[in-house]
This record gives C-alpha cells, structure tokens and sequence, in this order.
C-alpha cells in the first residue's frame, strides 16, 4: 500500500513538473525582446537585406536599424544593428554581398566575428569598393556552429509560467 502510495505521488509529481517546463534547442529569450524569426513572422525584417543563417540563430538573435547610404567618396555602405535576445554569450560571423545593375559587383567582404554580451548589441558596417554597387545584403552566421549554446540535439529547460520562453 505504501508503495503504491509513492508510485501515485511520483506520478502526479512528474505530470505537474511536465506541465510547468519544456525543453527547446535554444536558450530562452528575455520578454520583450523580439528575435529575427518574429521579426519575419511578423513582416517587420528586411529579407532582401538580411539573411540569418542558421535557424537556431533566429531564435535568439534581432535585427535593426539596416541602413545603406553613400560615403564621401561615392560608395555604398551597409549598418545594421544586431541584437542578442538571450543571458548568454552570442558569437557571430557577419558579411556584406555586393551587387549592381549586372549581378554580382564585387565579391562578398571577409566575414568578420561579432561578439554579443548577454542581452548585448553590437553596429555591423561595411563599404564597398566598387562604384558599381549599388544594392548590398547581410549574411549573419553562428561563428561556433557544431560547438556552440545552440548545438544540434542540446536542449534548454525553460519554465512555463516565464513569459520570456519563445
């Protein structure tokens, strides 16, 4: 009878616990803070300009402010502001495509390695050096895919009653 006893309250104690967590490949986002994949869901991003990718880096990644301009001698320039939405560290690699009135104008910059703090933001920029350009995009990559937080199979507890798990 008492066995019995502790198996029913084991049960009942792993269908509460089940019910208060889940378990997602990234870490948990903090509330408010919109990722790329919302930013898209939402019609808000930049595709044309943007592209992220890796999934997992969509999940816990924003951008904004994407902005080209001219510089003083004529070429084309691209800032865009990226976002950390989670309490670990995000390592990025980021780099710039050139195109103009006839396709590719130049070849793609070097990618270059962002690093984002816990709930941190870092300005990406980069210049031409063709007059020809005239359109740019951004790719941002995970600098440590295969060894990084967002690992293929690892997984994050994250509370339900949190409103920040996305």
């Amino acid at each position: 009878m008492n066995r019995t006893i502790h198996i029913a309250a084991a049960a009942a104690l792993a269908a509460l616990l089940a019910g208060c967590a889940t378990t997602q490949s990234t870490p948990p986002t903090f509330a408010g803070c919109q990722t790329w994949e919302q930013q898209r869901a939402a019609g808000h991003a930049q595709p044309g300009a943007v592209s992220v990718l890796s999934p997992e880096l969509a999940k816990v990644i924003g951008v904004q402010n994407v902005s080209t301009a001219r510089t003083g001698t004529g070429m084309a320039a691209v800032q865009a502001g990226i976002y950390n939405c989670t309490d670990v560290d995000v390592v990025l690699s980021v780099r710039t495509r050139f195109t103009g009135a006839r396709g590719e104008s130049e070849p793609p910059s070097a990618w270059k390695t962002v690093h984002l703090a816990p709930r941190g933001q870092a300005v990406y920029g980069e210049s031409a050096i063709s007059q020809a350009t005239s359109m740019v995009a951004v790719d941002i990559y995970d600098a440590n895919r295969g060894q990084s937080q967002f690992a293929p199979g690892q997984t994050y507890t994250v509370p339900m009653n949190s409103g920040a798990a996305r």
